[in-house]
């Protein structure tokens, strides 16, 4: 079976605003319907441009063209006020750690700029071995503006207060507990689920 591949132009398109629906229904912006208005005049055949004059509105109107084509969003930046010691604005810093999702585990040294990860590679002076695709593309998911950003109990966003307060009755009422988990090799989370065990009689 094929699969077909669809692509959009922008997040405008693939969210179907309505910026995008009236753009798709106007074809020509207003800048460019006067433009035709000015040119479909017809005591334009009775005067006359010189070239100077000519060249002067074409070069404007290509400037204008090109710095409308490339608009971007205004990015405040606040300075800090008391700055951290290790944190040097354009300087990056780099942070030992170690990648484990189950499947696929690594020693890893994160890059990090003004606090915020942007590069993971294998940490070769600790262990051996190195990261895959996967490990080393992990990264893009803290910066994915569609992942979750708080608990939230159907289609409904909740408080970590409500929704462990629904968990604790929900397991006080149940009578077979079971844990479904991928491997786990971390300690302190085994004996977090020894305890959880023993309290609930899970299996």
């Amino acid at each position: 079976m094929g699969v077909t591949k669809k692509y959009w132009t922008g997040l405008d398109e693939l969210h179907g605003t309505e910026e995008y629906k009236e753009s798709v229904q106007n074809e020509f912006t207003a800048e460019t319907q006067e433009a035709a208005e000015f040119l479909a005049e017809e005591s334009l055949d009775e005067t006359s441009t010189p070239r100077r004059d000519f060249l002067k509105f074409m070069g404007f109107s290509v400037t204008a063209a090109t710095l409308a084509a490339c608009e971007a969003p205004v990015i405040k930046s606040i300075p800090y006020i008391n700055r951290p010691a290790e944190i040097v604005p354009g300087v990056a810093n780099y942070y030992a750690s170690t990648y484990y999702d189950g499947n696929d585990y690594g020693n890893i040294l994160v890059k990090t700029r003004e606090g915020r990860p942007i590069f993971i590679k294998p940490n070769k002076d600790f262990g051996e071995g190195g990261i895959n695709a996967r490990i080393n593309s992990s990264v893009i998911s803290l910066y994915d503006e569609e992942r979750l950003r708080g608990p939230q109990m159907g289609d409904d966003a909740m408080t970590w207060s409500t929704v462990d307060n629904a968990i604790m009755d929900e397991l006080a009422a149940a009578s077979n507990v079971r844990i479904l988990s991928s491997t786990i090799i971390s300690p302190s989370t085994k004996k977090v689920i020894a305890e959880f065990k023993n309290k609930y009689e899970a299996k």
